[in-house]
């Protein structure tokens, strides 16, 4: 581990007051120390945070997915809806006077189908995940599924044909996406069990077709596992170019080294007139099993602590970057089933719940 990385982690456990850096699994032992306040210092109950629901299924939420902040919208907070193929975007969430859209259109159930995960990028644009292997429009096989890009502007996205940038194609089930630079995004690749890289380059513009010019990378082929039903979320670490991936069937944390390999063979279908190939040798290690792990599903990577939820077990787990556990917040009286995560700049964690449909935001006591 760099010395700059673990400086980076005593920082941060200091910041939010974590004494002990190893917690016992949930499953048994007494606390090794006094956690995060984040998650209730060592205490794993809801009552020991404050657990507030800031967006509920009479805002439209359907079966949400994933959760991300806009970067330049001050706390404007996107939404992506797998039970209906939208996206709820809600502005100013926890005022008073937050204001709420639903954005669904021609086209959302092939453009949106059945969205899993979102990453904003940095440069007025986001992507989109869809988890589904079914034919989304009569002209093209099941296959052709792929990640979307669209304007991250409320104004201009309406989540079907007439707004969608781009999108690139071969991708099935992806259940998760994070961004890497412009117009690149990573994506966990359900279909072919793997990391694909996306690099969209210059989009088509709204309602567009020509796809040629991107380049697709596809990594670890067959070294991960997809869930059906789970979404798996992934975080980029630009910093060192460390992909944190929630791996759900294999019931761990696993983190590919998106630096690590290289170029192999030529693969397809090349639906996009793209350059796709396959990166040979690339590592992937696993950095959490075990802590009562059962689905880890959401994951949020934010000041050197990674946040992960687990689906079935509805608990919110912390990890530091060694994998060390630092704590853990059981959300199993709030929530049939957890999904993505995210940190607001203030620090309080944003997760979705299918079960009711909501957004809680979880924050320390006052």
């Amino acid at each position: 581990m760099r010395s700059s990385t673990v400086a980076l982690v005593v920082s941060t456990l200091a910041a939010v007051g974590c004494d002990a850096p190893v917690m016992d699994p949930p499953d048994g032992g007494s606390d090794a120390g006094t956690g995060l306040a984040l998650l209730g210092r060592g205490s794993h109950t809801s009552s020991s945070v404050e657990v507030l629901e800031v967006v509920a299924d009479s805002d439209g939420l359907r079966l949400p997915s994933d959760v991300a902040f806009h970067p330049s919208e001050d706390h404007q907070l996107w939404i992506t809806n797998q039970g209906d193929d939208s996206v709820v975007i809600v502005s100013r969430v926890g005022s008073p006077d937050r204001t709420v859209v639903r954005r669904r259109s021609l086209g959302s159930d092939h453009f949106l189908a059945s969205p899993s995960g979102l990453a904003m990028g940095g440069s007025g644009t986001f992507a989109t995940s869809q988890a589904t292997d079914e034919v989304t429009q009569p002209t093209t096989p099941a296959d052709f599924m792929g990640p979307s890009l669209w304007p991250a502007d409320v104004t201009r996205f309406d989540a079907g044909h007439g707004s969608h940038l781009d999108m690139l194609h071969n991708s099935p089930n992806a259940v998760g996406i994070a961004w890497d630079h412009d117009n690149a995004f990573w994506v966990f690749d359900g279909y072919h069990e793997s990391i694909t890289y996306y690099d969209f380059g210059a989009d088509h513009g709204p309602g567009g077709e020509d796809h040629s010019g991107a380049v697709i990378t596809r990594y670890v082929e067959g070294e991960l596992l997809h869930a059906t039903g789970a979404n798996a979320h992934i975080e980029l670490d630009r910093a060192t170019g460390l992909l944190y991936i929630a791996d759900t069937a294999n019931a761990r944390v696993a983190v590919l080294d998106t630096r690590s390999g290289a170029p192999g063979r030529r693969i397809g279908p090349d639906y996009d007139g793209a350059t796709m190939t396959a990166m040979e040798s690339a590592t992937l290690t696993t950095l959490v099993t075990g802590h009562g792990l059962d689905q880890p599903s959401g994951l949020a990577l934010r000041d050197g602590v990674i946040y992960v939820t687990d689906r079935v077990r509805r608990m919110v787990h912390a990890f530091d970057l060694t994998g060390a556990q630092l704590d853990y917040l059981d959300l199993s009286d709030r929530a049939a089933e957890l999904g993505g995560i995210e940190a607001d700049v203030e620090g309080r964690l944003y997760v979705t719940t299918r079960s009711p449909a909501s957004v809680l935001r979880i924050a320390p006591l006052p």
